[in-house]
C-alpha cells in the first residue's frame, strides 16, 4: 500500500512547525516584570507618555484584562493642565506633583509609559510600563515588552504579563 502526501498536509505541516517556533520565541518577550499587592486596589488611574491613540488603546487593554475592578481613567486634558501648571521635566515627578494630582484629579496611581525602537532588534520596539502608587511615590508595577512594532500587542503583553504576576503572589 502507498501512501501519498498532499499539498495539504505539508502545509498543514508547515503551518505546525511555524505556530511552534512562533510560540516558543514568545516566551521571552517581557522583562523587568514585578506587581506589588496594592495595584489591584488603585481604581482611579491616569496614563502619562503615550499618543492620544496609544493612550485609548493600553486603557482598552487594561479594562479588558481587569473586568470584575471598577476602573476610572481620568480624561487626559485634565491631566496635561495640572502637568503643565507644574515644571514637568519628561519621566520626572515630585512629590509635591503627585501630591497635587491625587489631590485635585483624585488619581491613586500614574501609568507612566515610554514606548521606543529596540536597538538589538530591527524593526521591534519596546513598550515600558511602570505603575506608580501617586500618594507614596512607590513604584506597584513595572513591565517591559519587546515585539515587532504593533502598539495593541504590546499593551495586551504588558497588561496580562502585570495581572498574572498579581494574581501569581510574585513580588
Amino acid at each position: 500500500m502507498r501512501m501519498r502526501i498532499g499539498p495539504f498536509c505539508i502545509i498543514s505541516g508547515y503551518v505546525i512547525a511555524m505556530s511552534l517556533t512562533v510560540s516558543m520565541g514568545c516566551a521571552r518577550k517581557t522583562q523587568a516584570l514585578f506587581t506589588r499587592p496594592e495595584l489591584i486596589t488603585r481604581g482611579r488611574l491616569a496614563v502619562i507618555g503615550l499618543t492620544p491613540e496609544q493612550e485609548q488603546i493600553f486603557m482598552a487593554s487594561y479594562i479588558k484584562a481587569f473586568p470584575g475592578q471598577v476602573i476610572t481613567f481620568v480624561e487626559r486634558k485634565q491631566l496635561q493642565e495640572l502637568l503643565s501648571e507644574q515644571d514637568l521635566l519628561r519621566d520626572r515627578l515630585d512629590d509635591r506633583t503627585r501630591a497635587r494630582i491625587k489631590q485635585i484629579l483624585g488619581v491613586e496611581a500614574l501609568i507612566m509609559c515610554t514606548y521606543y525602537d529596540d536597538e538589538n532588534q530591527p524593526g521591534g520596539k519596546k513598550l515600558r510600563v511602570r505603575i506608580v502608587d501617586s500618594s507614596t511615590g512607590a513604584i506597584v508595577g513595572s513591565v517591559i515588552t519587546k515585539e515587532r512594532d504593533y502598539f495593541e500587542y504590546h499593551c495586551d503583553l504588558a497588561v496580562k504579563a502585570l495581572k498574572a504576576d498579581l494574581l501569581s503572589g510574585s513580588r
